[in-house]
């Protein structure tokens, strides 16, 4: 993870925009939902971000 994407999941650093249509609520992204959310994918954290997480503690390498 870079750093300033930390910052971003940390909530210090928010910075983007975001264009989209819909037709129902179901279909809207969750960067409309939410205040100060500009890139769902790096400003929220997600369960590949907590198993990144377990994985840097445990010692496991990261796969690619």
């Amino acid at each position: 993870m870079k750093f300033l994407d930390l910052l971003a999941k940390l909530g210090i650093l928010r910075y983007g925009t975001k264009k989209a249509t819909w037709k129902s609520g179901k279909d809207l992204p969750a960067e409309f939902l939410m205040n100060d959310i500009y890139n769902a994918e790096r400003d929220l954290v997600n369960k590949d971000d907590v198993k990144a997480v377990k994985d840097a503690l445990t010692g496991k390498k990261e796969e690619k």
